[in-house]
């Protein structure tokens, strides 16, 4: 059974994983999405590439599609909310990269 850290909490949503399965758990809005640590940082890639991107039309307009590990499930997001998201995304890997060198440093990382 997995006991959450919370990685991130704030008014667009919240990060947790789990320290022993390594599972993350994204809720950006109104979608919640179970992600293992490679889909993260997949998604973190994408949404920071599309973040850097400039785009000439309302910052509120829902005109960004991130596909997400579910087959025909996509998250849409306005400008405004991707820049956000890649926000959110590099704090929790940065709190991530923190978790593991901790864990490594104290002889806590699991073996298998």
């Amino acid at each position: 059974m997995c006991n959450y850290q919370t990685l991130y909490h704030g008014a667009a949503g919240y990060v947790i994983r789990c320290p022993h399965c390594k599972g993350i758990q994204l809720a950006f809005g109104t979608t919640v999405v179970n992600l293992d640590i490679t889909e993260f940082e997949c998604f973190k890639k994408m949404v920071n590439r599309l973040s850097d991107d400039h785009y000439h039309t309302s910052e509120n307009e829902k005109m960004i599609c991130l596909p997400l590990p579910a087959d025909h499930v996509m998250m849409l997001v306005t400008p405004a909310e991707i820049t956000a998201l890649a926000n959110i995304t590099a704090e929790v890997q940065a709190l991530i990269d923190a978790y593991d060198i901790l864990e490594t440093s104290s002889g806590c990382e699991s073996a298998g």
